[in-house]
């Protein structure tokens, strides 16, 4: 009979705290009601094999005290920052690196990751980044393969609340590490340019895209119909653009056109950094200059407005080959789908 009355009040125990769990944001329960619900299960039975009716009352005393200030809580959270307890956008991606029709390397490098714990990719945003080395041979290669690396791990270990500050930070532990492997590695010796790389990141974390740039690779941004460059090249022919002394034109075909004032391997580098809000419909592109110089924006507008990410990348490269492909091609597409 005792027994009967115990499973009964469990049952009825367990519907009730199930109603309760209402009161909490439906983001929320979907993430933590089912632990939940253990933990009430287990802390039900320690209550009521050692204290009986008592500690059970108690139990219900302190679990439907700290479930309704929990509960308002999170929902005061969520009325002043809507984006806290659900993932801001939803996003499709496709992304390539190609060798051109004319080198015999492929110095080019990216990188893309959309967290697959719901925790980091709340708190972290997805990572986007590509890279463009520069060196003899395969130092470029060995460069730009270590700028991804350093600085995605560098991202994702820094667990800072400012996404820009972690991409700075990231870029400058690459730089330091490009700096040593120049430094020490055993292929370097008699080589005619230190080995460096040029690199565009963007984190897209709610409905915010955060952007670091080093070099002549770039991000975009297509939004109602406009494609903007995001980053400002780090380049002669930009200098030359901004004082008047060329035409925008005139800097597609520049004789010094690929030369660069800041990269990763050199001393002390200045990253700079840009933050933009995006919505749903919105594209990023990452590229690097083998793509940027053989089609004019209005052109990458075009294959991204009518494409998806799939098919806009394999356009976009296919297209720069078409026209020499006198460089490595590098793209990463990113449309946001739902916000």
């Amino acid at each position: 009979m005792a027994n009967q009355f115990y499973t009964r009040s469990v049952s009825a125990s367990e519907r009730l705290y199930r109603l309760l769990l209402l009161l909490y944001p439906r983001a929320f329960r979907e993430e933590y009601a089912a632990e939940m619900l253990y933990a009430f299960r287990d802390a039900y039975d320690e209550a009521s094999q050692q204290e009986g009716m008592l500690g059970m009352l108690r139990l219900w005393r302190d679990f439907t005290y700290d479930l309704i200030k929990t509960a308002c809580l999170l929902h005061v959270r969520s009325w002043a920052q809507p984006d806290a307890l659900r993932f801001a956008f939803a996003i499709e991606s496709a992304y390539r690196t190609d060798i051109g029709r004319t080198r015999m390397t492929n110095q080019d490098n990216l990188f893309v990751c959309a967290p697959d714990d719901k925790h980091l990719l709340q708190e972290m945003g997805a990572l986007f980044i590509v890279t463009d080395g520069m060196g003899d041979s395969q130092i470029g290669s060995i460069a730009s393969d270590l700028a991804t690396q350093r600085i995605s791990e560098a991202y994702y270990r820094s667990h800072t609340d400012d996404p820009l500050a972690s991409l700075r930070e990231a870029f400058r532990e690459a730089n330091a590490a490009i700096q040593q492997m120049g430094s020490t590695h055993d292929t370097l010796t008699n080589i005619s340019y230190p080995p460096g790389t040029t690199c565009a990141a963007a984190v897209l974390r709610d409905q915010t895209l955060y952007v670091a740039n080093v070099g002549d690779s770039r991000a975009y941004v297509l939004h109602d119909g406009q494609l903007r460059q995001i980053t400002r090249d780090h380049s002669l022919t930009v200098q030359l653009v901004e004082r008047g002394e060329i035409t925008p034109a005139q800097a597609r075909t520049h004789a010094q056109r690929h030369l660069i004032y800041r990269a990763l391997g050199m001393s002390d580098v200045e990253v700079d950094c840009f933050r933009e809000a995006v919505q749903t419909g919105d594209t990023l592109l990452l590229c690097t200059d083998g793509l940027s110089n053989q089609l004019e924006d209005q052109e990458m507008r075009a294959i991204l407005e009518h494409y998806d990410p799939e098919e806009s990348v394999q356009r976009l490269i296919a297209c720069a080959n078409e026209r020499g492909g006198p460089d490595n091609i590098t793209a990463v597409v990113v449309r946001v789908v739902a916000g």
